[in-house]
């Protein structure tokens, strides 16, 4: 079973994505390669430097916001992540959870 959050700021903009467990699976593989996809669009195409934390069977890659003026891209390549994650969960919906969360960030 491979587990997905999806992690927003009290704006609704997607912020970290946590993928964990099910790396030996097609869906595991699936997932990991849709946000390794974003990873390389952010780095590469936007510049920007998302953070990336890997343990045992798990991933956490947290977003680079740092230029607001490239808050619309940022959004469109990580609503391609989701869109994609959201299409294998509903054919593999015993393979994948996906948990789409709001945080309510206060300062």
């Amino acid at each position: 079973m491979v587990d997905v959050a999806i992690e927003r700021d009290s704006d609704g903009r997607i912020q970290a994505i946590t993928v964990h467990g099910g790396e030996d699976t097609a869906e595991g593989l699936a997932a990991s390669v849709l946000v390794d996809g974003s990873l390389l669009t952010l780095r590469e195409y936007l510049h920007l430097a998302p953070e990336v934390k890997v343990e045992s069977d798990s991933r956490h890659v947290v977003i680079d916001r740092s230029d607001m003026f490239l808050d619309r891209e940022i959004d469109a390549v990580l609503e391609v992540v989701l869109r994609g994650l959201r299409t294998l969960q509903r054919r593999r919906p015993d393979m994948l959870e996906l948990r789409d969360v709001s945080l309510d960030i206060k300062v």
